[in-house]
């Protein structure tokens, strides 16, 4: 992998990923390219050539990397890498984004510019450990020039189908970890109010057909008090109101959505933006009167 290399966004995840990058291209003697609104994140980032301004880490690049918060970033930065992409330039976005202005965004840009749609999946430890899974929305023949670039910091890259595909395939995945996010702690404080003990509880669910991840993980962030600060309340409802949208905009009825949604924003309004994510499991000790809690 001789193109170069860059990376927009330098938080929670872009940090990780910018990290096994650095490593990957250090090794060939190489440099990654970094820019954060917040400088002293992008010179946290230790060999890498910091720049001071996205156009002119786009100047520099063959591959840009974006990892924001919200779509609302993304179609800020959108200029930047339009004006100062070269011909050839691919710009890999992996956030979380709103389908419908990725499309439009498609339109709006310079031939000569690959854009490809590529969210993670696998938290902060995946960004770190280099271990999460990209999901693509590409054609096959535009990714196998990246493999190995990004083998530096995935586990797997999944080509899911054309442009949009990535998006789409996040949110669905999204979709139901808020759901059943939701839906832990309903089923943990019917236990509660039962007298049940809440470790024997979490064994019983994470050795029946509702074992999943976010019973497997999240859990435990309950019932120790913390409600994972890894990730943000605010966040979470970004994802739900991109997820409502994305059915508003494919025809698809969200009933357990929406009604989740309504969950996420009354939370965020409760217990602030920056609460973490599984604040939204507060609102149901709030209203049982009784918090869950390992003894």
């Amino acid at each position: 992998m001789s193109k170069s290399v860059g990376i927009i966004g330098l938080g929670n995840m872009g940090a990780g990923m910018a990290n096994n990058l650095q490593g990957y291209l250090g090794a060939q003697g190489c440099a990654l390219d970094v820019f954060d609104i917040d400088p002293a994140k992008a010179a946290a980032i230790e060999g890498a050539r910091v720049h001071t301004s996205a156009e002119s880490l786009v100047a520099a690049c063959e591959v840009v990397l974006t990892s924001l918060p919200s779509a609302q970033e993304i179609a800020l930065v959108a200029p930047a890498i339009f004006t100062a992409a070269k011909p050839g330039t691919i710009w890999l976005e992996t956030s979380t984004n709103d389908l419908a202005q990725w499309q439009a965004l498609r339109t709006q840009a310079p031939a000569y510019l690959t854009l490809i749609d590529a969210p993670i999946t696998g938290g902060f430890e995946g960004a770190r450990d280099g271990t999460l899974t990209m999901l693509i929305g590409a054609e096959p023949d535009q990714i196998t020039p990246l493999h190995h670039l990004l083998a530096a910091f995935t586990k797997q890259a999944l080509v899911m189908g054309p442009s949009g595909a990535g998006y789409v395939t996040k949110l669905a995945q999204l979709h139901l970890n808020y759901l059943v996010a939701q839906g832990i702690g309903e089923a943990l404080m019917l236990g509660a109010k039962a007298g049940l003990a809440m470790d024997q509880l979490h064994q019983v669910l994470m050795n029946s057909c509702a074992q999943s991840y976010v019973v497997d993980a999240y859990i435990p962030r309950v019932l120790d008090g913390s409600y994972d600060p890894s990730f943000a309340l605010g966040l979470a409802r970004k994802d739900m109101r991109l997820i409502s949208g994305l059915g508003q905009h494919l025809g698809v009825d969200m009933e357990l959505g929406d009604t989740v949604l309504r969950a996420y924003e009354d939370a965020t309004e409760r217990y602030g933006f920056d609460a973490p994510h599984l604040s939204v499991i507060k609102r149901i000790e709030d209203s049982a009167g009784m918090v869950l809690r390992q003894p």
